[in-house]
């Protein structure tokens, strides 16, 4: 009866273990599932990735972005519309982009400009285009690069958006250059020739909010990494996170790491508790190499006393 409740307790022992063992690698799969979830909220087909050559094939500007544009258009009774949401297809290509171009800025001045165009593959006669300049004209820096302009030229006869629109009417939403005060994107979109721009939340800015250029344009950049005047490298540079991303706090990281350290807590409680409930002579059963070693090195230190005794008995019989 005694051997068949210490094998009673062998399997008990071993199938509380067996199913934390089993527990515990479930849980950690769900979790590495959840942070891969929130690490990628999108699907990637939303995010587009686009890269302007120079002549000798190195990337001169890269980009991978999500661009939404909320456009506004006149009417064929020449009233002004509801806003229009579209996204830039992620397959836009990059024909017409530039490594070098001067921009005539008003009737005086041009800027030295690097520029991304985005063309629309299914529509024909749209695109974004994006500038980026070094030009201290637009208080920039030395040594720095900066994001100052977008422009978007849409195409009525191309989309299904602007239905009321005046047939085949085209027309560019820009953003209006004022030297003496800087645009509201290059105060945001900068950072150091060989750096990297990373926004990955939403940042949006007015294209156009004046109506004596027209109807109103704005743009929202998301999951943003890119960079202009990149010197022969083939990889993004050192990120530069924007204001808005650094203070942002990511739970996921904290909230995983309270998880696994209260599973740690619960399996070391459920030990202690499990064992404080065993029979001591199933308990004695499971660390049975440390009560062999503990008898072994026992029965040695009576060997040592007894010899030590028997000497000193001998020694003091003589005297």
């Amino acid at each position: 009866q005694i051997e068949r409740k210490r094998k009673e307790g062998r399997m008990q022992h071993s199938n509380h273990y067996s199913s934390l063992s089993t527990m515990i690698p479930l849980l950690l799969l769900c979790l590495a599932s959840l942070t891969a979830a929130n690490s990628n909220p999108t699907d990637g087909n939303t995010q587009g990735k686009w890269t302007v050559l120079d002549d000798n094939l190195k990337p001169c500007i890269m980009m991978y972005a999500q661009i939404d544009l909320r456009l506004n258009y006149y009417k064929e009774d020449d009233s002004l519309s509801e806003s229009v949401e579209l996204p830039v297809p992620a397959d836009s290509t990059t024909e017409n982009s530039s490594c070098y171009e001067k921009v005539q800025i008003g009737d005086e001045f041009e800027i030295d400009s690097q520029v991304l165009q985005l063309n629309f593959p299914e529509n024909a006669g749209w695109n974004v285009r994006i500038y980026f300049t070094q030009d201290p004209l637009l208080g920039v820096d030395p040594g720095d690069y900066a994001l100052y302009q977008v422009t978007v030229t849409s195409n009525s006869s191309s989309t299904d958006l602007f239905k009321d629109a005046p047939k085949d009417h085209v027309h560019t939403y820009f953003s209006p250059i004022d030297f003496t005060d800087n645009p509201a994107i290059a105060n945001d979109e900068y950072t150091r020739v060989g750096d990297s721009i990373y926004c990955p939340s939403a940042q949006g800015y007015f294209i156009n909010e004046d109506p004596n250029y027209g109807p109103d344009a704005f743009i929202t950049l998301s999951q943003l990494q890119m960079q202009a005047y990149m010197q022969g490298s083939d990889a993004f540079g050192k990120k530069w996170t924007c204001p808005a991303d650094q203070t942002d706090v990511d739970i996921v990281p904290v909230i995983v790491s309270g998880v696994l350290a209260l599973l740690v807590l619960f399996t070391l409680i459920a030990y202690f508790v499990y064992r404080s409930r065993l029979p001591t002579d199933i308990l004695a059963m499971t660390e049975p190499e440390f009560e062999e070693e503990d008898e072994h090195n026992h029965k040695d230190h009576n060997n040592i006393n007894h010899h030590d005794n028997y000497g000193y008995n001998e020694e003091d019989h003589r005297f």
